[in-house]
C-alpha cells in the first residue's frame, strides 16, 4: 500500500470517529454562573450532570447559592452538528433572593455550546428566564469544565444525594422526590469554627492538603460566603490560595464546603495558614451538614 492511498484511509477513519466523540456530552460539568446585573455580584456554584441519549438529554443541576445546596431534575437536546446543548424549563432559586432558604423560584432555561481542546471540554451558556419574567430576572452567563475526579467507585447522583441528605436506605423514595431536595432539610450548612485567630497582616497565605491518605475529598473555598476557590480535589501537593483582608470589618470567615465526603467520610483536610512569618497548622473537617471555617480577625495596632 503507498503512502499516499495510507494517509487518506487514516483521514477517513478520523472523519468517522470525529463526529461520534462530538456526540458525547456525557459527565460531569463544573463551574460558576455570574450573575449579569448591575451591583449584584453573587454566583452560582454549579455541578451539571448530564445523560445523553441520542439528542435527548437528562440529569441533574445541583448548585449552592447563598445559603443554600440545591438539586434539581433537568432536560432537553443537544444537537451534535452545532454543538449546542438547549435545557428546557426548569426551577432555579432567583438571583434577587436575600436567603436561599427563604428565597423564591423562577423558571428559567439554558442555552450553551461546547468547545471541546486537547486540555479540556467547557460548556459555555446563559440561563434566561421565560417570557412572562424576562424583564425581571438577569441572565446568568456560565461557564462549566468536564470533570474526570468524580468517584468512580461512588458516583454521587441525585439519589446518592437525597440518600445522605434525609437518612434514607437506597432505593427508597429517591426517584419520587420533589423538584428542591437540599442536602441539609432545612437548606443550609452551618459553619463549624475550627479556630480564631488573631493576625498581624492583611495578606494571608492558605494552603489546603488532604489529611491522611488521599480518598477523593473535593472541596470549595468561601470567603465571606463568596467562592474563592472552585470545586477542586484534595492531594498531596496544596491548594493554594492568597487573600486580602477587609480591615473594616469585625472578622473574615474562610469556610470549606464539601462537594464530597471521598471514600472515608468525613471531607478531611489539612490548613496550613501563613500570617507573615507565624505558620498555623489547622485540622478541617466538612461534611453535607457543615462546613468548617475559620474566622480571622486584624490586629488593629499592627502595620
Amino acid at each position: 500500500m503507498n503512502k499516499r492511498l495510507r494517509f487518506f484511509l487514516l483521514i477517513s477513519v478520523f472523519s468517522w470517529y470525529l463526529p461520534a466523540f462530538s456526540q458525547n456530552i456525557d459527565g460531569h460539568w463544573f463551574g460558576t454562573g455570574k450573575v449579569q446585573s448591575s451591583g449584584n455580584h453573587d454566583e452560582y456554584l454549579t455541578e451539571l450532570v448530564l445523560r445523553q441519549n441520542g439528542k435527548n438529554i437528562s440529569g441533574e443541576l445541583n448548585y449552592y447559592f447563598k445559603d443554600g445546596y440545591f438539586i434539581t431534575p433537568i432536560s432537553g437536546s443537544y444537537n451534535a452538528e452545532n454543538r449546542q446543548l438547549l435545557l428546557k424549563d426548569f426551577e432555579l432559586i432567583h438571583p434577587a433572593a436575600t436567603t436561599a432558604r427563604n428565597g423564591f423560584t423562577t423558571t428559567m432555561n439554558g442555552e450553551f455550546l461546547i468547545r471541546v481542546s486537547r486540555t479540556e471540554s467547557v460548556l459555555s451558556g446563559v440561563f434566561k428566564s421565560d417570557a412572562a419574567h424576562r424583564y425581571t430576572t438577569p441572565l446568568i452567563n456560565f461557564a462549566l469544565t468536564r470533570t474526570y475526579d468524580t468517584l468512580p467507585a461512588r458516583v454521587e447522583t441525585t439519589a446518592d444525594l437525597i440518600i445522605d441528605s434525609l437518612n434514607l436506605k437506597p432505593g427508597i423514595a429517591a426517584v419520587s422526590a420533589p423538584v428542591y431536595v437540599a442536602i441539609k432539610k432545612d437548606s443550609t450548612r452551618s459553619k463549624s469554627i475550627a479556630r480564631e485567630l488573631t493576625v498581624n497582616s492583611s495578606l494571608i497565605k492558605l494552603e489546603f492538603y488532604d489529611s491522611g491518605e488521599i480518598d477523593y475529598d473535593s472541596i470549595s473555598v468561601f470567603m465571606n460566603n463568596k467562592m474563592i476557590l472552585p470545586k477542586s480535589m484534595l492531594n498531596y501537593d496544596a491548594l493554594k490560595l492568597t487573600i486580602h483582608l477587609d480591615e473594616s470589618r469585625e472578622y473574615t470567615d474562610i469556610s470549606m464546603f464539601a462537594n464530597n465526603t471521598g471514600l472515608v467520610p468525613p471531607n478531611s483536610a489539612v490548613l496550613i495558614l501563613y500570617d507573615g512569618n507565624k505558620r498555623y497548622e489547622i485540622e478541617m473537617n466538612s461534611d453535607f451538614e457543615k462546613s468548617a471555617t475559620i474566622r480571622l480577625r486584624k490586629n488593629k495596632t499592627s502595620n
